[in-house]
């Protein structure tokens, strides 16, 4: 491999490994015939409280979908719609949120000083469960009336990944990175949101910015991770989705989260 192509290649594999570490996990999707659940629904029943709210979520939509931007390449990848379901564990002001990332693998299409086309696909390997803390509002007067429901809650959640590069091609020609070439670190992408918890509702558009670590067990015939980290790693990433609720507690779909 010349000295040129290798250094078109990392830096177009690259663009493709940030922007999957910028999916974040949050999200939301509404959808117009479905009928909206109240405060009171939920105040019938206290075990409620106690057992957590179920919910889900549109990671991304046709309005707005999960975009990365890659600082230091200045290039974009846009990701497939992904998932995230979690549970809000009570109604306090500060209540326990959990939940679980799912967005698909990604094929990223770049072109290096103009005339070098890379191809690579992107993989975001969750670390563990989503985690963070939530503060229910209710009432049509209050915040809730910023997403247009009766139930709302501010968020601040954090969803840790991997970002995982295989497939690497650069002018045709394929780049070995071997099985393993992901960041050294989890990828940590906070997410500070006023999202609805009643449908229909409107989807909400966020914006978070997150470092890439370093990467790790790049290369097969060569060492290609201190490459990889000098072209993508770094701060000022930056992270735009529409969050689109897709269910809320446990009963039957489409409005409930339950099988």
């Amino acid at each position: 491999m010349s000295v040129l192509t290798g250094r078109v290649l990392r830096a177009f594999l690259l663009p493709a490994v940030l922007g999957l570490g910028a999916l974040s996990l949050a999200s939301a999707s509404a959808d117009p015939a479905r009928t909206q659940q109240t405060p009171e629904a939920f105040a019938q029943e206290p075990a409620v409280a106690q057992a957590g709210l179920t919910f889900g979520f549109y990671v991304g939509d046709e309005q707005q979908p999960t975009t990365s931007r890659v600082a230091k390449l200045g290039s974009d990848i846009t990701f497939p719609q992904g998932r995230f379901d979690g549970k809000i564990l009570g109604f306090s002001d500060t209540s326990p949120i959990t939940g679980k990332l799912a967005i698909p693998p990604t094929s990223s299409y770049f072109v290096s000083f103009r005339f070098m086309p890379a191809t690579g696909d992107v993989a975001l390997i969750p670390d563990g469960d989503a985690t963070g803390v939530v503060d229910v509002d209710t009432g049509a007067t209050g915040d809730c009336k910023e997403v247009g429901t009766n139930i709302c809650a501010h968020t601040d959640v954090t969803n840790k990944v991997f970002i995982k590069l295989s497939n690497v091609k650069v002018d045709g020609k394929v780049l070995d990175v071997g099985p393993n070439c992901r960041t050294a670190q989890s990828v940590a992408v906070n997410i500070k949101a006023l999202v609805p918890l009643a449908v229909p509702a409107p989807p909400v558009k966020v914006t978070s910015t997150f470092t890439t670590p370093g990467f790790t067990g790049c290369g097969v015939r060569e060492d290609l991770s201190p490459l990889l980290t000098g072209l993508v790693s770094g701060p000022g990433n930056t992270l735009v989705t529409n969050l689109r609720l897709r269910c809320v507690g446990d009963g039957p779909p489409p409005n409930g989260c339950g099988a």
